[in-house]
């Protein structure tokens, strides 16, 4: 994950990682990003995850440790992942940190947000939540798709 560059190559991982622990997987997704609240760092809506933009600016800025981005990167990945494939909130959380531990191990950052949460490996994301649980979708701004994302198995020319 060090060397990885790139919401595609985190997610690939991610889809390996899932694969590997719950011999489970799915293709066909998208990734958006969009200013959402500052309490929201990403949400799944059938299709498509959408990662909150502002958050994501905000790691540039002050994380200069591209293996902490990464594996905040591949956290937030993971969770979201994990609704596509029909998992609800109580359950991912869970989900999450079995296939970061198994995978990257106990000390991995992605670990230990998936264990501990974002703010105790990335202080200044203290008001970020992926809880979306009891909280209606956020309502969407513009939303920027990313290209080739999830594309690994598109075989066609468009």
């Amino acid at each position: 994950m060090d060397r990885t560059r790139g919401f595609n190559d985190i997610f690939l991982l991610v889809k390996k990682a899932v694969y590997n622990s719950l011999g489970r997987r799915r293709v066909g997704l998208m990734l958006g990003l969009s200013d959402l609240p500052s309490n929201v760092a990403a949400y799944y809506t059938p299709g498509v995850i959408i990662l909150n933009r502002k958050v994501l600016d905000k790691l540039r800025r002050e994380v200069k440790d591209q293996r902490l981005f990464n594996s905040y990167l591949f956290h937030i990945l993971l969770h979201e992942y994990l609704h596509s494939l029909g998992y609800d909130e109580g359950y991912t959380g869970e989900l999450c940190y079995m296939v970061c531990r198994e995978n990257l191990g106990d000390e991995h950052p992605a670990t230990m947000m998936a264990r501990y949460g974002i703010s105790t490996v990335i202080p200044s994301l203290k008001d970020v939540e992926e809880c979306l649980e009891d909280m209606a979708e956020p309502t969407l701004g513009k939303v920027e798709l990313v290209k080739n994302f999830d594309s690994e198995n598109v075989t066609y020319l468009a």
